[in-house]
């Protein structure tokens, strides 16, 4: 008997759980309460996974339980037989039932001596327990399977090891290009290995890591070719000057000067006879003097100043917008060089237009004075410039001659590093290839036979003989009617019927085939088969073990007792039961039922973990399950007494029960099949409220990501005190009543 599952990983919600030390042993009877999505269905298909140790949905499965005084894993195969209903077997066997359900096998007296022949040839298949060390020739095959799984596993390992390598080595870290069957493909063309020195892998693997460039622009070096004659003009306007009527005041404060210049002109234009400034006359000389002062050999200098710095403004805009590649632009062996080479070109450039800059200033202050004559001072040299500039495009010249020739020279370097990282793995996979053949023929020999030994008989042949034997003792007629018989019971109607064809069976309604069957009526048919399939050979139900999931799932009120009397019929002798159920009916129904029997009961619950995922774990039912005739009574009484510790884990399951409590609540208030909002709005309840309750109910409680927002916690604390509310004010003596029972 299964007495705990210690450990699962990797299995859905079960994805790290291990068992509390002070849960309680399983017993005979279990049952394991929970709602939807909690992770039941889960749960049960690791049952199925007992005997053979695996789940083809889950690879990486791992647990450990305990039973019969031993610690059982995914490596150690659990002897006792296990039958599991769950959704996944009613999908097997009411989807596709005719030719993939065993048939029932009924024995008689007349087939004593076959079933005494299919015995030794299951004790050749299984092993016989009285001989020690015989484990038969099945867990031979499985040894022999897990084994050369490993040795393929392993070849396969290298294979996908060195083609990342050839591909990060060929083609760059991310590309996928390269795979195993490329490397496969391409040991088997091998004809010699070759090995490379680091050198020359370094060498080959670096050209081929490069992506062939584009070819480059040069850096432009004629934006200071003009650069002299400006200097020239330059010096030339400096030591220009212009006669004029000199003016001191004026000649000593170069900014009045700029303002009366400026002001001469608004006086003009205006035809001013008073000061602008002041308000005050203007003295009859006033006007001519100050244009003595500013004449038209002024203006024409200024004029010339004016163009000049406009040439010095270009300059110095084309020096700075300068257009200089980025390094990633050329080869790694170019990269180091040619940033060298930009860091001088940045520096003398910024020394260039800190000079051009200084030259427009000079030229700019001769504005204002006009009437002498100034030196230029300033030497701009841009040779360094240019040099650096030259020294930097040598590098994109370089690097635009490899690019026109990098092609030529690449499937050479790829071809050699292929050869070398497979000529590394070549003794390796020699080795392997060799002792997978030789588990290969094993295995063959063990399921087909060995053609050389007429007394080695493979497992096909023997399970082949088992089959026919077993048929003859077996009556699919029989197995039919038995079928037909308790599915008129359970339904209640004799609408569906079964019959026996050539392939196996089909089911009839109302004597044509049956088509879109209902999830209920799946339900009904794969129950009732799984209950008769109890019975048969294959399954010793005094040392079985059966596990059933939610067999009143989609099913009415009244099939949930049809489904009640046939699971107590059932499971009569079975050594161990494992029940699992979200329905709060079916719940109080099996607990009347093992109230007096060696039974343990248990809830699965959810929660979150350190990385906010949401986990399951398996706990002793909640004892007010048992305390309360509805779930309607059980879910009012969780909300009346929530109260938030402020973490998403003592909220994240408040929306569902909220959620299942306001539809409780609604069509008790108005039973019809109205849906739920439009329900909300023939409410006499605070519009607000009811807004926020139908939000929080409706968008909360089908939130199923990895977690919640932390806006949750005072969410579920504000609504669940405005549903309370709402019941209280909409029906006050129910209210009461629920609240009374919480007592």
């Amino acid at each position: 008997m299964i007495t705990k599952i210690t450990k699962i990983k990797n299995l859905g919600l079960f994805n790290d759980y291990s068992a509390d030390a002070a849960l309680l042993d399983f017993k005979k009877f279990n049952l394991l309460y929970g709602w939807n999505g909690t992770g039941k269905t889960t749960l049960s298909e690791l049952f199925t996974a007992f005997n053979d140790g695996a789940l083809k949905d889950y690879p990486s499965l791992e647990y450990q339980f305990k039973a019969d005084g031993q610690t059982y894993s995914q490596n150690t195969p659990y002897d006792k037989n296990i039958r599991v209903f769950n959704q996944k077997y009613i999908a097997e066997n009411v989807d596709v039932i005719s030719g993939s359900a065993k048939s029932i096998f009924i024995l008689g007296k007349e087939n004593k001596d076959l079933i005494e022949v299919i015995k030794q040839d299951e004790k050749i298949l299984n092993g016989d327990p009285e001989k020690e060390g015989d484990l038969g020739k099945i867990k031979e095959l499985f040894s022999k399977e897990q084994e050369l799984k490993t040795k393929e596993k392993e070849k396969n390992t290298k294979f996908t090891d060195v083609a990342r390598i050839i591909s990060a080595n060929t083609s760059g870290v991310s590309a996928r290009n390269y795979n195993k069957g490329n490397a496969e493909r391409a040991f088997n063309q091998l004809k010699n290995t070759s090995l490379l020195s680091k050198e020359e892998i370094q060498q080959n693997s670096t050209t081929l890591k490069q992506q062939q460039k584009s070819t480059l622009t040069l850096i432009n070096t004629d934006i200071t070719k003009n650069i002299e004659q400006i200097i020239l003009d330059s010096r030339s306007v400096l030591e220009k000057t212009v006669e004029t009527v000199i003016i001191e005041r004026l000649k000593e404060h170069a900014d009045i000067s700029l303002w009366v210049e400026n002001g001469i002109k608004l006086h003009k234009e205006k035809e001013s006879t008073t000061c602008e400034f002041c308000n005050q006359p203007l003295p009859e000389s006033r006007i001519p003097d100050l244009l003595s002062y500013f004449n038209d050999a002024d203006k024409a200098l200024k004029t010339e100043i004016d163009i000049l710095l406009d040439k010095i403004r270009q300059l110095y805009s084309s020096i700075d917008k300068l257009s200089i590649l980025d390094k990633a632009n050329l080869y790694d062996e170019f990269q180091i060089s040619y940033e060298a080479a930009i860091k001088e070109v940045n520096h003398h450039k910024t020394d260039l237009l800190s000079k051009v800059e200084d030259l427009g200033k000079k030229v700019k202050d001769k504005k204002q004075h006009t009437t002498e004559k100034l030196t230029l001072t300033i030497s701009i040299d841009d040779s360094v410039f240019l040099d650096a500039m030259i020294t930097a495009n040598s590098f994109i010249t370089a690097c635009n001659a490899k690019t026109n020739s990098f092609t030529k020279t690449k499937a050479v370097a790829e071809k050699k590093l292929e050869n070398h990282y497979l000529s590394e793995i070549h003794d390796d996979i020699e080795k392997l290839t060799k002792l997978i053949s030789s588990l290969e023929t094993d295995i063959q020999h063990l399921n087909s036979g060995n053609p050389d030994k007429d007394d080695e008989v493979g497992i096909q042949s023997i399970q082949d003989r088992i089959v026919e034997n077993k048929t003859k003792v077996s009556a699919s007629g029989t197995a039919c009617d038995e079928i037909n018989k308790q599915l008129q019971t359970f339904l209640g109607r004799n609408e569906l019927s079964f019959e026996v064809v050539e392939e196996g069976y089909i089911i009839k309604r109302k004597g044509k085939p049956a088509k879109n069957l209902s999830e209920g009526e799946k339900t009904a048919i794969a129950f009732v088969y799984f209950t008769i399939h109890l019975q048969d050979q294959d399954f010793d139900i005094q040392n079985g073990i059966i596990v059933i999931d939610d067999p009143i799932s989609s099913m009415d009120s009244n099939s949930i007792f049809q489904a009640f009397s046939f699971l107590k019929n059932a499971v009569k002798g079975a050594q161990q039961i494992f029940i699992l159920t979200h329905n709060f009916d079916f719940l109080k129904l099996i607990l009347g039922w093992l109230k007096r029997m060696p039974s343990k009961f248990y809830m699965i619950k959810n929660s979150y973990n350190e990385s906010n995922d949401r986990v399951a774990r398996i706990e002793p039912l909640d004892k007010l399950l048992t305390s309360y005739n509805s779930e309607y009574q059980y879910l009012f009484n969780l909300l009346s007494n929530f109260s938030s510790d402020g973490t998403i884990a003592s909220v994240y399951h408040i929306p569902n029960i909220a959620r299942k409590t306001l539809e409780y609540f609604l069509m008790i208030m108005i039973p019809n099949s109205d849906k739920m909002f439009s329900k909300m709005e023939q409410l006499d309840f605070d519009e607000t409220k009811k807004t926020a309750i139908y939000k929080f109910t409706n968008d909360q409680s089908h939130i199923t990501g990895g977690g919640f927002d932390p806006s949750l916690v005072p969410e579920c604390q504000n609504n669940v005190k405005y549903l309370l509310e709402m019941i209280e004010k909409l029906f006050p003596a129910h209210y009461k009543i629920l609240m009374e029972c919480n007592q």
